[in-house]
């Protein structure tokens, strides 16, 4: 259960990293003088608060972190941070949600205000993800045990029990989809 565990953080990681790409790529051309594309800017945001901050972050708290702490305390600060990081994310996507619907009202410094707000919160959780898989998942490795990692992997694939009356991972894979499906080359799909 650990290896199949660990996987499923990871792909998750590895989609989010990749809207995240999408995110700082778009407000980097921004920044250039490229037309905002508002479809697949409005589509990333959807997709941050619809699966990073509602499903993925609360299970890697609630699972993860605290499996972790009943096992050792080596971690207590680094789990302090990232559950900080968590905390920080929300309020920097509603000040995007914000920017967007200023740049898309034509506000002076809307612009940069938005790129800007963008980047910083890319480069937070892309930052974010890397501590995560290169130092918290070692310790990880290390400390928990089988019945933690039945318990953690569980948890990961809970988000698809029909019981919840959505499925959240169809709904993000539609956002993923939808992104990729919007966006130019290169993050698009191949022409």
């Amino acid at each position: 259960m650990k290896t199949a565990a660990i996987q499923i953080l990871k792909n998750e990681h590895l989609a989010i990293a990749a809207v995240l790409y999408a995110l700082h790529w778009l407000a980097r051309g921004m920044r250039k003088g490229e037309a905002p594309n508002f479809p697949v800017l409005r589509a990333i945001l959807d997709y941050i608060v619809s699966y990073p901050d509602r499903w993925h972050h609360p299970k890697e708290d609630t699972h993860l972190f605290t499996a972790i702490r009943s096992r050792t305390h080596e971690a207590d600060a680094l789990i302090a941070r990232l559950e900080r990081e968590h905390r920080l994310g929300h309020p920097m996507v509603e000040d995007l949600k914000r920017e967007l619907i200023a740049l898309q009202n034509g506000e002076d410094g809307a612009l940069e205000a938005f790129c800007s707000c963008a980047i910083r919160y890319a480069e937070l959780e892309w930052r974010h993800l890397r501590t995560e898989e290169d130092q918290l998942l070692p310790i990880a490795e290390r400390v928990l045990q089988p019945e933690d990692w039945r318990a953690i992997h569980e948890a990961f694939q809970e988000n698809d029990n029909p019981l919840f009356g959505i499925k959240p991972k169809d709904e993000a894979d539609a956002l993923y989809q939808r992104i990729l499906a919007l966006a130019p080359s290169p993050i698009g799909p191949p022409a």
